[in-house]
């Protein structure tokens, strides 16, 4: 009896050690290839910003205040005239410095131009002279998600195409894309011809099989 115990007790260890030992096999590593993609999206503008700075100057602060006001007033009727929505006219409040031996009162007003079209004759609205000072003048694209949209894909493409390139000299191919980055913030900028362009790039990492 206690011979046939002490067969059970070791055949019951020889197992419990047997089912706790295994072959760890080791991790294998992937090649991999690492690529950078650019890709651009170019549209018509269909709206823009343009900026005025209405500035007088004088040895009362409050009377160049009230000319600002009225310059101003003029101005925005001049906008309205043209066919810019009220709502689409913004201005602020007129700050008075003293740069120099004068006053300085000054005021920014911003029109949002719907129609590119219209954008000559808001430009053509600033009153004869120096106080009513042309500023900037920004085009967009009202369906700028779209826009960028177009330039991420781009760049996915290009980063595809440079990776199966490389690889393909290689002899290898791409597999799944392991990791995918931006790696720079989409830039907008207006082209010579005067479209709009949104630039996208990205980092993409393959595997290789």
């Amino acid at each position: 009896m206690k011979i046939t115990s002490k067969f059970i007790f070791i055949a019951l260890f020889s197992g419990i050690m047997l089912s706790s030992c295994y072959i760890q096999k080791e991790k294998e590593e992937k090649n991999s290839i690492y690529v950078t993609g650019t890709g651009t999206a170019v549209a018509s503008p269909d709206s823009a910003t343009v900026d005025f700075a209405i500035v007088t100057t004088g040895w009362s602060a409050k009377s160049i205040v009230t000319d600002n006001d009225t310059l101003t007033n003029r101005l925005v009727e001049s906008v309205k005239n043209v066919g810019i929505n009220p709502d689409d006219i913004q201005f602020s409040e007129c700050n008075v410095t003293m740069p120099a031996s004068q006053y300085e009162a000054r005021r920014s007003l911003r029109v949002t131009v719907r129609n590119v079209k219209l954008v000559p004759a808001v430009v053509d609205c600033k009153l004869p002279g120096s106080q009513v000072r042309l500023g900037k003048i920004d085009y967009s694209v009202n369906d700028n998600a779209n826009l960028v949209r177009r330039a991420r894909t781009a760049a996915m493409q290009n980063a595809q195409d440079t990776a199966s390139l490389l690889s393909g000299a290689s002899g290898c191919k791409i597999g799944l894309p392991s990791l995918i980055c931006e790696a720079e913030p989409t830039e907008t900028c207006l082209t010579a011809d005067g479209k709009v362009s949104v630039k996208a790039t990205v980092s993409v990492t393959y595997d290789l099989q």
